[in-house]
């Protein structure tokens, strides 16, 4: 086995307070549990899906009468459940990673168990983690920063072997990453948002409701899409709805004409899912009876859609994504899929630096007619507005202004190039052997601009290395393409960019301080490439 799937069902709800285990509760005539195995069975990483449970409640599942499965007896308390579990593996064999889920928390899907699995092959493990958004106290009441702490959540994952090497019935704690020595290379995934787990009774319903809407845009073909409800995701939620309303309610109203535009066109759809994290439009992975593609429609309210379009026919079509065809009237992007993607990662260095050299080395010309589409006209925008932003006003409207400065004295005469703007790791994709880039904004912007995305995520990402080190770490290996103090400029100039940006994209500050931190950390490199002059020119 190379891939398993431990489910944890062990658990008797003694806070739940119902007379039988709250994972064999029907939930729209379902058991809980029930709903996570479908979601394990539909993982294409997943080879086998381990079940520690008392095995009197099998009766109580749809699916645990199956011979497919392996169980375990689950123990007095967790860790015990844990062992019982990790010693079936390895009697059948072991396995080269292992993923921890719960049967209670059924919100889990596919794509995200898959993305685990392949995540290992650069991390030891895969931690599922929450921001603290409150305020954090102690009984000694002193103050505590909640940024030096994050709530663990399943699904976990691990290398198996490794995991064994440090796995103690007898820790302090239930999480097995507290296990790992300190030199362990985790990732803490962020942006699994929706991620509900039955404690209480009261959380019964809002489950019920979760579950009916998930049911609904899981559905295949255009017969069960009834209302605009059904693309409401968790990105349009969660940015789209939030920041404009009214006419996001208005075109997700036309949205569902324009679906079967598609039909009539591409004839009987099947397998139709959304991409529940997409926040600036509806991203639908399609097959017909002879292709499989991707459908992307964006609001015309937010003037991307030509962008866009124009930077996939523009760009390489050796390292962007191959455009099949596009619906100018619809706002509608046709995309080759991406088969069994992974996205892109440091560690990954070979074929990683074979992708960026395509991008350095095959740049478009910019077309000097488009004033409005250069990244510099955006940052004027952003340097004279006004509003007084959420989070970090005074800070980022520091960094806006010094990075126009730097802009005008460092690039303002440089030539452009036509970037793709948003190269961070997600919008890398790996098929096989080789990297495709997905989603661009396509600015007009001097050629070094095109790191600055990728260097900032991968900071962001990687929260168990210092932003100092990690940082020069990166430039480090641009330096192979560009001059480092021209990396660092425009890597402050794009920084405050995207920091504005956050203050609107995001509901609370934590994303924004990462931006904010990484400017001081910028400001001090500057004392290297920038005269105590320039510096007393930040207002």
């Amino acid at each position: 086995m190379k891939n398993v799937v431990m489910i944890m069902s062990g658990g008797v709800g003694r806070r739940f307070g119902a007379n039988i285990p709250k994972q064999y509760l029907k939930i729209n005539g379902k058991a809980v549990i029930d709903y996570v195995i479908e979601k394990v069975m539909k993982s294409k990483k997943t080879d086998k899906i381990v079940i520690v449970m008392d095995e009197k409640y099998k009766e109580l599942s749809k699916y645990l009468s199956s011979s497919d499965f392996i169980f375990a007896s689950n123990g007095k308390e967790r860790l015990d459940s844990l062992k019982n579990g990790f010693d079936v593996i390895a009697a059948n064999g072991g396995c080269d990673k292992v993923l921890i889920c719960d049967a209670v928390a059924p919100m889990l899907y596919p794509e995200l168990i898959d993305f685990y699995f392949d995540t290992l092959d650069n991390y030891d493990t895969v931690i599922t983690a929450q921001k603290i958004t409150g305020a954090l106290g102690n009984y000694s009441y002193e103050p505590l920063d909640r940024e030096d702490y994050y709530i663990t959540q399943s699904p976990e994952a691990f290398h198996f072997d490794y995991l064994m090497k440090y796995f103690k019935t007898d820790a302090k704690s239930q999480e097995l990453a507290w296990q790992l020595p300190s030199t362990t290379k985790h990732f803490l995934n962020f942006n699994f948002k929706n991620n509900t787990k039955l404690t209480y009774n009261f959380e019964l319903e809002y489950m019920k409701f979760k579950l009916e809407e998930e049911e609904k845009q899981n559905k295949s073909g255009f017969t069960v899409v009834n209302d605009s409800s059904y693309f409401k995701t968790n990105g349009i939620k969660d940015y789209l709805l939030r920041i404009e309303e009214k006419k996001t309610e208005e075109w997700l109203e036309n949205v569902y004409l324009e679906y079967k535009e598609l039909e009539n066109k591409y004839g009987p759809l099947k397998n139709v899912s959304l991409n529940q994290s997409s926040r600036y439009g509806i991203v639908m992975n399609v097959e017909n009876n002879e292709n499989s593609f991707i459908a992307k429609m964006i609001p015309s309210f937010l003037n991307r859609y030509e962008r866009e379009k124009d930077a996939y026919i523009k760009l390489s079509n050796k390292y962007m994504c191959n455009l099949l065809g596009y619906d100018d009237n619809n706002k509608v992007l046709f995309l080759k899929k991406i088969e069994d993607a992974k996205p892109a990662c440091f560690e990954d260095n070979i074929d990683l630096t074979k992708f960026f050299s395509l991008v350095f080395n095959q740049m478009s010309e910019f077309d000097y007619k488009d004033e409005n589409k250069t990244f510099y006209y955006d940052l004027k925008l952003k340097c004279n507005d006004n509003r007084t932003l959420l989070y970090y006003n005074y800070e980022i409207k520091n960094m806006l202004n010094y990075s126009k400065f730097l802009y005008d004295k460092y690039f303002k005469d440089s030539k452009l190039k036509l970037i793709h703007g948003d190269l961070r790791m997600d919008n890398i994709l790996k098929e096989d052997d080789k990297y495709y880039a997905i989603d661009p904004i396509g600015y007009g912007a001097p050629a070094v601009f095109e790191t600055c995305r990728f260097i900032i995520d991968d900071i962001d990402q990687n929260k168990n290395f210092s932003m100092e080190n990690r940082l020069d770490m990166l430039v480090n290996y641009f330096s192979k393409w560009f001059k480092n103090e021209d990396i660092l400029t425009s890597l402050y100039i794009f920084n405050a960019f995207i920091a504005y940006n956050s203050t609107f994209e995001n509901t609370n500050d934590f994303q924004t301080k990462t931006y904010v931190d990484l400017a001081h950390v910028l400001e001090n490199k500057f004392l290297d490439i920038a005269s105590i002059d320039e510096k007393s020119k930040r207002i």
